[in-house]
């Protein structure tokens, strides 16, 4: 199961994702991505991978392609900050 809660400030957007990132989840979260990026620029747009508890190759993946569009990720937990690392991404 995936929830994710989209926040928009000033600042800009964060995508808040928890549980597990696999499957069809991959899917929603990159339909979500879509949409957000269509009326923001992709660099105020933050992912929160904090309460992420897996991810699938496929999920991995789509994590990678983010970063590459300029998506700038954050994480809390070990898993979460190994998955930044692994797609070379910044910490925040």
């Amino acid at each position: 199961m995936l929830r994710i809660t989209t926040c928009a400030n000033a600042e800009g957007t964060r995508l808040i994702v928890e549980g597990k990132l696999a499957g069809a989840c991959v899917g929603e979260l990159e339909k979500c991505w879509r949409e957000t990026a269509s009326t923001t620029s992709p660099v105020s747009i933050l992912v929160d991978l904090s309460s992420v508890t897996f991810v699938d190759a496929a999920g991995k993946q789509l994590l990678a392609g983010m970063h590459e569009q300029g998506i700038r990720f954050t994480a809390a937990g070990l898993l979460g900050k190994s998955l930044i690392e692994e797609i070379g991404g910044a910490m925040q």
